[in-house]
């Protein structure tokens, strides 16, 4: 029995007539055959009927398509009922009919011409198609007398008198196009050829960038709630926010600084990472430029110690940062008698104990000036040296994560130890990917294998980052210009403009978030590599984490 596709009972076909064909199909030809019903189709083609010679669609719909193995594939057009030719005229027609009735053999003919193109296109392009191409026409309610209309030969119309027979029918065609009478078959490759164009291996697939797009709107509306904790503060001049990553710390702390603003207050606004800063300083709305001062630690100290005067050493080590950069900069503030009205810090658990003298200072009222701090003890990755803060009071805790996904926040959770809850509403997101690879290069490979595939689904490079747990000259991507065929850099606004990558270290990249990033060269945890090291790089994906490693 012939495979009947759409897969369905031949019974269940409602026309009458195409149902009473469908069943003698199935019966009579070979079970290795295909039997394709109402196969529908639609090209472009040149409009010849129209002045402007442009192309317009076409459709139209074969009854039958059968898929021999041992010949090709054959178009059947179905006519049923009472059907009348008029030879003068050449014209068909049915009994009964309300409407026009198109020649049979010519519907043939032009299904059979775009099949054969659809194949071609699809399985043989710039080729002879190697098999049988045919077609027929039943009228599975008439019989015929007479002799023949121009253009059709006994072998390709079929009455009802033939339903009993059609399976050598249609084999007697076949075999009236063979240049020799055997049964030897076409061959695999011609035959998957035939399958392959006229199946389809079309499914939808959930857009990744529309995906990213929902879960950023609903994450965003989230991180917006979270700014109401400000409001429960008051009018408290001074106070220490712990959060967990991803509790929109960064986010509270500039509204915080734009508020002090509002007030009339020139701000600093001062964090640990270069890079954040970059970030805040290039997201600052126009209107606060000039009061918000945006400084990481470092450069601040060293903007204001050459500024005063002072000698600035060209080597600067950790000891130098953690004792002797903080002078210099208390030193600054004297010689230059400078000063804000508030001061709000982010990144806080980088912040050694030294430089919060010189944080209180530049403050104009001192230790009782606005200074509000913000920090998380689990992601500090750079010191190990004991560590106190100024005195602001009990502090308030952000205990949910309201930046990365369900399933991001919980993968963090998971390398320190704890539950990270999550907002109610928060999307649930795709499972981490933790692929264990080998070497440094089937890294990189497996690195540029997922960032192509996700700018294959729409994602744009500004979205990407690849943020690596070695230094630079160490990392898999060392030497690459580019991953996928898009540049790779380190320049922020060459990234912010989405003509780049970002790639990055962990370092570096703590305090920004993406939408979708590659962990490289992760190593096992270690003196060297932290848990709050792994817990710092997963949470900096908000939608979608891959990490290659060893």
């Amino acid at each position: 029995m012939a495979k009947l596709i759409p897969t369905q009972e031949p019974s269940a076909i409602t026309v009458d007539s195409e149902r009473k064909v469908a069943e003698v199909l199935c019966a009579q030809l070979p079970n290795d055959v295909r039997v394709f019903h109402s196969y529908p189709w639609m090209r472009k083609e040149r409009d010849l009927d129209k002045s402007w010679q442009g192309e317009v669609i076409r459709e139209g719909e074969a009854d039958f398509v059968i898929v021999d193995p041992r010949h090709g594939f054959m178009v059947l057009e179905v006519k049923g009922g009472n059907m009348l030719y008029d030879a003068p005229t050449r014209r068909w027609d049915r009994s009964g009919a309300t409407h026009s009735v198109k020649d049979p053999f010519e519907q043939a003919s032009r299904n059979l011409f775009t099949l054969e193109k659809l194949v071609r296109d699809r399985s043989f392009p710039g080729s002879e198609l190697p098999f049988i191409r045919t077609r027929a026409v039943v009228f599975p309610d008439c019989d015929f007398i007479g002799t023949l209309p121009p253009g059709v030969v006994r072998e390709n119309l079929i009455g009802a008198s033939d339903l009993g027979k059609i399976g050598a029918k249609i084999e007697a065609l076949f075999q009236s196009y063979a240049f020799r009478p055997d049964t030897a078959g076409i061959g695999r490759a011609a035959l998957d050829g035939i399958l392959n164009a006229l199946t389809s291996t079309f499914r939808l697939v959930p857009a990744l960038w529309r995906e990213v797009e929902d879960q950023d709107r609903r994450i965003f509306r989230l991180t917006e709630q979270q700014a109401q904790v400000l409001d429960f503060l008051g009018e408290r001049k001074r106070a220490e926010i712990h959060g967990v990553a991803g509790s929109g710390k960064t986010k509270l702390a500039m509204i915080r600084a734009r508020r002090f603003a509002d007030e009339g207050k020139s701000v600093l606004f001062v964090c640990f990472n270069s890079l954040l800063a970059e970030w805040l300083q290039a997201e600052l709305p126009e209107e606060y430029k000039g009061r918000i001062t945006i400084r990481n630690y470092h450069k601040l100290c060293a903007e204001w110690a050459k500024e005063a005067g002072l000698v600035w050493p060209s080597a600067q080590g950790p000891e130098f940062w953690k004792s002797e950069a903080p002078r210099l900069f208390e030193r600054a503030l004297d010689l230059l008698d400078r000063r804000f009205d508030a001061v709000v810090v982010d990144e806080a658990q980088d912040f050694e104990t030294e430089w919060w003298d010189g944080l209180e200072l530049v403050n104009a009222e001192m230790m009782d000036g606005p200074l509000f701090m913000f920090h998380d003890p689990a992601q500090r990755i750079f010191s190990d040296s004991p560590q106190s803060y100024p005195a602001l009071g009990e502090p308030f805790v952000l205990p949910v994560n309201c930046r990365n996904t369900e399933r991001i926040s919980k993968q963090c959770g998971e390398v320190i130890g704890k539950v990270i809850p999550v907002r109610p509403g928060s999307p649930e997101g795709r499972e981490p990917l933790i692929q264990k690879v080998g070497s440094g290069a089937a890294q990189a490979q497996a690195a540029e294998k997922q960032v192509k595939t996700w700018l294959h689904d729409g994602l744009k490079p500004n979205q990407i980052a690849v943020v690596t747990a070695k230094r630079p000259e160490a990392g898999c991507l060392h030497g690459k210009a580019n991953l996928a065929g898009v540049l790779l850099t380190e320049d922020l606004e060459q990234w912010r403009a989405g003509k780049a990558i970002l790639v990055s270290t962990v370092g570096r990249f703590k305090g920004l978030e993406v939408d979708a990033m590659v962990l490289t060269d992760v190593p096992p945890v270690g003196p060297n590599f932290r848990k709050e090291h792994l817990y710092v790089a997963y949470s900096r994906a908000k939608h979608l984490l891959t990490v290659v490693c060893e």
